[in-house]
């Protein structure tokens, strides 16, 4: 299952407590750094006759307290990334073809535009010392490619430059030297890559087997975890981990996700189960047993 669409912010710094929502497709998580909450991207409120919805960043409580919704203005907002006092996602006004990355206190105060188009700007990843944004964008007007920049939205730096690729969901490595993403070349057999940091040294570690989306990695770097379908024979999205370098492969449990993430100590995971339009979010153990389901 593929989701990749773009993005927006409110430009008020209003936190709102969520309540009375309808269905909801979250669609993505990212741990705080203690590890006591989690930000989530939720889908609501659509109308499959005007193919409308409303989508905003939300934060809970891993045992699923204290909801709160961070965003609430016209515009849609996605992907969420968390790493020391900021949460970066990505904007988009309904109806344009521009979005831009933001970046809020987890409070919902203090947003901040740190990109401002062209072309879509999207699937924000900060470093884990908060000093660099990874990020995926069409603002050459070619298929996305990757590039960095730093927390302030200066020195931005074209990594990838292979038009008849789509790059997407990058993900800082631990100590910010590698970022791991995964490719699309539009024959629905997504795999994933690993680089350094400065785009060097692009490195297949799926093997072009099956069709593999939203990597992450471990609190240590050593493992990633992402989701996999179109293996084994079964078309159905599971979680799998792998070493860093691609090697010792392993499906965790039997959890059916597209999209699963480490919590800062590796005790746990958090991930999203369910069809559109509604799915849930669980905390489970690191080997995927004792699953919680946090979300209503």
């Amino acid at each position: 299952m593929k989701i990749f669409i773009f993005f927006t912010l409110l430009i008020c710094s209003a936190v709102f407590e969520a309540s009375g929502q309808t269905a909801m497709f979250h669609q993505d998580v990212s741990w705080s750094p203690d590890g006591k909450y989690i930000a989530f991207t939720g889908t609501r409120d659509f109308d499959r006759a005007t193919n409308t919805y409303k989508v905003d960043i939300y934060v809970i409580g891993v045992d699923g307290s204290d909801l709160q919704r961070l965003t609430g203005d016209d515009a849609n907002e996605y992907y969420t990334s968390w790493a020391k006092d900021r949460i970066a996602f990505s904007s988009e006004v309904r109806g344009s073809k521009v979005s831009d990355i933001f970046t809020v206190s987890p409070d919902g105060a203090d947003i901040r535009q740190i990109t401002k188009g062209p072309g879509h700007n999207g699937t924000p990843s900060i470093s884990r010392d908060g000093k660099r944004v990874v990020f995926a964008s069409t603002r050459r007007g070619e298929k996305y490619q990757l590039y960095t920049m730093n927390a302030d939205g200066s020195k931005v730096t074209r990594l990838t430059k292979d038009q008849t690729i789509a790059y997407f969901n990058p993900q800082f490595s631990p100590d910010g030297k590698r970022i791991v993403y995964y490719t699309d070349k539009g024959d629905g057999k997504d795999q994933i890559c690993v680089m350094n940091s400065d785009g060097s040294n692009e490195t297949l570690l799926t093997a072009n087997i099956g069709h593999n989306i939203y990597p992450g990695w471990s609190p240590d770097g050593k493992r990633i975890i992402f989701s996999s379908s179109k293996r084994d024979g079964d078309s159905s999205g599971f979680v799998y981990t792998m070493n860093a370098d691609g090697s010792g492969l392993r499906k965790l449990g039997n959890i059916k996700s597209f999209f699963a993430r480490f919590s800062p100590d590796g005790k746990k995971i958090a991930y999203i189960a369910g069809r559109f339009p509604e799915t849930q979010i669980y905390v489970a153990n690191a080997d995927g047993s004792g699953a919680v389901k946090i979300t209503k």
